[in-house]
């Protein structure tokens, strides 16, 4: 679907930045799982290289990557076990994630080359199913913890906790488990549709948004508010267009790579004029800031906070709010 939704030019550059930023997640992971290898008692290790990898996955959804998607799948699944303790972390299932990773990074390079992809990954994927068949699992799991007592603690701490001098010299600070933990599990992630408006990058949930196309004809309306572009045929169906920056204050663009977001609940359906969709990106929920403390839309009342991305600032827009303010301004068309 993503490339009826871009050009061949826009669709390259994505892919691009996709192979850029999968490279990057890659040799995380990599040098994290080697600080696993010394420390299999690091959740907050473990908690990374899970987000990694979810990345990726989330990044190859984005753009129909059905290889690395299958491939990144089966190892967050793995992870997600180990996460919460059903698999031990020994050698030989590191070992699959490194293979993992070699997998990913060979598909990235024909990605990368244009090359057809001629990798038979199904002996790894049977692997990794094996491992998480063969008791690898809880009673294997508690069994290495016991063997590995100089890592785990058997008293009444929690597990995976070790002494602070042992923290101090680990790449990674140390997660301590107590009654209160709540584990991250892929649910906890949101999935942000970020998009650019002017010199901003934007945000919105991905489950409010049915689809993303192509501004074709608008046909104006007379008298409506100046952020109502008019009314736009999306297959049979006519959808009120607006443009975000209109309907928000935000300083005018002067891009040629427009997108119309469909936006939609059970109330409203209206279509969401921006500059250019960038990626989707999982976020969790503790990331979204609710300081305001760098140049925010004007509206902040509809702004949820702002998360950052490699340097980046998304503001993520509160889309409920959004398609509020949307439903009374075209009440008065």
């Amino acid at each position: 679907m993503t490339d009826q939704l871009f050009s061949a030019a826009e669709l390259e550059e994505l892919k691009k930045d996709f192979i850029v930023e999968t490279y990057e997640h890659l040799e995380n992971a990599q040098d994290a799982l080697l600080q696993l290898e010394k420390d299999p008692a690091n959740y907050e290790t473990l908690n990374f290289i899970f987000r990694e990898i979810h990345s990726i996955k989330g990044g190859a959804n984005f753009l129909g990557l059905q290889d690395i998607i299958n491939v990144s799948h089966e190892m967050e699944s793995l992870l997600d076990k180990m996460r919460n303790y059903e698999i031990y972390p020994s050698s030989d299932v590191i070992n699959a994630i490194f293979e993992g990773i070699d997998i990913i990074r060979k598909l990235a390079d024909n990605l990368e080359n244009n090359e057809q992809s001629c990798i038979d990954y199904t002996s790894y994927i049977a692997q990794l199913k094996r491992i998480d068949s063969s008791k690898h699992s809880s009673d294997t799991a508690i069994q290495g913890r016991i063997k590995n007592n100089d890592d785990f603690q058997t008293s009444n701490e929690p597990e995976f906790a070790r002494n602070q001098e042992d923290d101090k010299n680990d790449g990674f600070t140390n997660f301590r488990i107590n009654d209160d933990d709540q584990r991250i599990d892929e649910d906890s992630y949101q999935m942000i549709v970020s998009f650019e408006y002017g010199d901003v990058t934007y945000g919105i949930e991905v489950e409010f948004v049915r689809e993303i196309v192509r501004p074709t004809d608008v046909t104006t309306i007379p008298f409506a508010p100046e952020h109502v572009m008019g009314l736009m045929n999306l297959r049979g169906d006519v959808v009120t267009i607006v443009d975000f920056g209109k309907l928000l204050g935000v300083e005018k663009s002067e891009s040629n790579n427009h997108k119309v977001l469909i936006i939609g609940n059970d109330e409203l359906t209206f279509g969401l004029y921006v500059d250019n969709v960038r990626e989707v990106v999982s976020v969790l929920p503790e990331e979204i800031k609710k300081e305001l403390n760098v140049s925010s839309i004007s509206s902040g009342e509809i702004l949820k906070g702002i998360v950052e991305r490699n340097g980046e600032f998304i503001q993520i827009i509160d889309i409920r709010k959004l398609i509020e303010r949307s439903k009374n301004s075209m009440e008065l068309i």
